[in-house]
């Protein structure tokens, strides 16, 4: 995920990203756990497992 996330700023539009380690949260870890890497804007979920560039275009769409 990290590495498309950075293509996909390279390539098409920059985007602001942080990487989170889900294992210190326990919020995360019940919400995501079985979903890593998962990609999200806010509470909203982008994407998991593999990056969907048509998904995050539309996320950004609607930021």
């Amino acid at each position: 995920m990290r590495k498309a996330l950075v293509a996909f700023s390279e390539k098409r539009q920059a985007v602001s990203w942080r990487e989170v380690d889900i294992d210190r949260d326990t919020d995360l870890v019940r919400r995501y756990d079985a979903l890593v890497p998962v990609l999200c804007n806010g509470d909203t979920e982008i994407c998991h497992f593999f990056f969907d560039e048509s998904a995050l275009l539309a996320a950004l769409a609607l930021a």
